[in-house]
């Protein structure tokens, strides 16, 4: 028969306790001199339309009028037809964009310009800012001369006046100029604008009366003042120059 020994009592169990993270394995420092990975970032896709509405490279320096006196004029021919790559943000001195109350951006038209070589210009071509009262004097001029609403046209001759200054509250004084406009040699008559408006037609049965054509009074007839003969414009062939001496009043050389 076996002896009987007495049992050991069971340890309580208890749950165990989480373990706790282990510290990172230091890491070798960085070796500087070597080749670097540098995240390469995607390139930027483009499209037919912007590639062409990219601002046109090259070209002159602008036709200057601030701290000019009044009178001072610039005359040219529109180089090429104007394009939305033309139009550009209109900035402050700190290249900030400008923008009006209601957050619309402003905008400058820049016309590219031929013009007579001079020291201001040496190249023959320079550039005209359209803004703020000079848009409104080019679209009156333009409209004057028949021609259609928009943006000047290709080979027209364009003659801007510095005529004076007017105040503004807070800010610098608007320049106030004047505009001669001369459409291409050719051009194509502006269409008729289209009035909204209701026809009167007559009673039937009735024909409408005719006007009566009044015979216009004819203006008096007055001399031509006498003018010398100017040179044509460097650079200018035989059209620009005839429609340069148009605008400037004076008749090219024979």
């Amino acid at each position: 028969m076996q002896p009987q020994y007495p049992t050991q009592p069971m340890m309580p169990q208890f749950p165990q306790q989480p373990g706790y993270p282990q510290a990172p394995a230091p890491q070798a420092p960085a070796v500087y001199g070597g080749p670097q990975y540098v995240p390469q970032q995607p390139l930027p896709q483009g499209t037919i339309d912007g590639f062409f509405a990219q601002p046109s490279s090259g070209g002159g320096p602008s036709w200057k009028f601030n701290g000019r006196p009044i009178g001072t004029s610039y005359a040219g021919i529109v180089a090429r037809p104007v394009t939305n790559a033309d139009v550009r943000a209109q900035t402050n001195n700190a290249r900030v964009p400008q923008t009006y109350k209601d957050g619309r951006p402003k905008l400058v038209m820049v016309v590219p310009m031929q013009v007579q070589p001079s020291p201001e210009y040496p190249d023959g071509v320079a550039g005209w800012w359209v803004k703020g009262q000079a848009r409104d004097e080019l679209a009156r001029a333009m409209a004057e001369a028949g021609a259609p609403a928009g943006a000047p046209e290709a080979g027209a001759a364009i003659r801007v006046t510095l005529t004076g200054q007017r105040a503004v509250p807070n800010m610098n004084p608007q320049l106030l100029y004047r505009v001669e406009y001369v459409r291409p040699t050719g051009a194509a008559p502006a269409p008729a604008p289209a009035y909204p408006g209701t026809v009167m037609q007559p009673p039937p049965g009735t024909a409408p009366e005719q006007p009566v054509q009044q015979p216009m009074p004819e203006p008096p007839q007055q001399a031509a003042p006498q003018q010398s003969p100017a040179a044509a414009p460097a650079g200018f062939n035989e059209e620009q120059a005839a429609l340069f001496a148009k605008l400037t009043g004076q008749p090219p050389a024979a």
